[in-house]
């Protein structure tokens, strides 16, 4: 078990950790609010709605968190198309070749078979694909949620079927966002074994240059470079050279 110590470097900004709590609360709301809707016929699921002051109370809940979710999405959009050309600090999600290189090389390293791992930079293959996860998984519940808030409208240019197979989609995504939360964010984001009892990164905003140095070397040695990285400034006598 490692114990990330010593000076820190940025990680997350103060938008970026306020986006995810944000996130965080409204995800939480619309998961309690939904799945008592999607199981209303159980006792559990009866009983949370009349605890929540009735349907009509919890729809409203849920349509307001969806809302507010959605806007959260575009105002997501804007700022990634905003920041895109930054010099440095990215927030670049794009996937490419070199992530499907690097997932082949962390099997083999965790097979035993490559003693080293990939040397990841800002963002690895795992965060990458939990990031479109989410925006895709946003997508089809604000698509299907809207088609089943407005049945009437859909169905004047649709089919009908088209509601009860987005009443099955939203459902679906829904549980499917909830278990890979549980099973997947948690231990790989923010419940690991190297930053017991949890990572606060997200929190703090920040990770120790040591930890950044282990987990993403690539984006290391490019703030190295910059003089970001807690290190001595460029063109110092003790700075260390750029890496070819």
């Amino acid at each position: 078990m490692r114990h990330w110590r010593g000076p820190q470097v940025e990680r997350f900004s103060l938008l970026q950790r306020l986006e995810h709590f944000v996130l965080l609360v409204l995800f939480n709301v619309l998961a309690l609010t939904g799945l008592p809707q999607k199981y209303s016929t159980s006792a559990w699921g009866e009983q949370l709605i009349a605890v929540m002051g009735g349907i009509a109370h919890v729809r409203f809940i849920h349509r307001t968190a969806a809302v507010l979710l959605v806007v959260m999405g575009l105002y997501h959009v804007v700022v990634v198309a905003a920041t895109r050309r930054r010099p440095v600090r990215r927030h670049d999600m794009r996937l490419s070749l070199r992530d499907l290189r690097d997932l082949w090389g962390d099997v083999r390293f965790l097979a035993g078979l490559s003693r080293e791992r990939p040397r990841f930079g800002r963002f690895d293959y795992r965060q990458k694909f939990e990031y479109w996860a989410v925006l895709w998984g946003t997508v089809i519940m604000a698509v299907s949620g809207l088609v089943m808030w407005f049945p009437e409208f859909t169905t004047r240019w649709l089919p009908g079927v088209v509601v009860p197979a987005a009443r099955v989609a939203h459902g679906g995504e829904a549980l499917l966002a909830l278990f890979a939360v549980i099973l997947w964010h948690f231990y790989n984001a923010h419940f690991r074994p190297d930053v017991f009892p949890m990572d606060p990164a997200m929190f703090t905003g920040t990770i120790s240059v040591e930890r950044a140095r282990h987990e993403h070397p690539a984006e290391y040695e490019e703030l190295e470079r910059l003089g970001l990285a807690g290190g001595p400034p460029p063109g110092s006598p003790t700075a260390r050279p750029p890496a070819s």
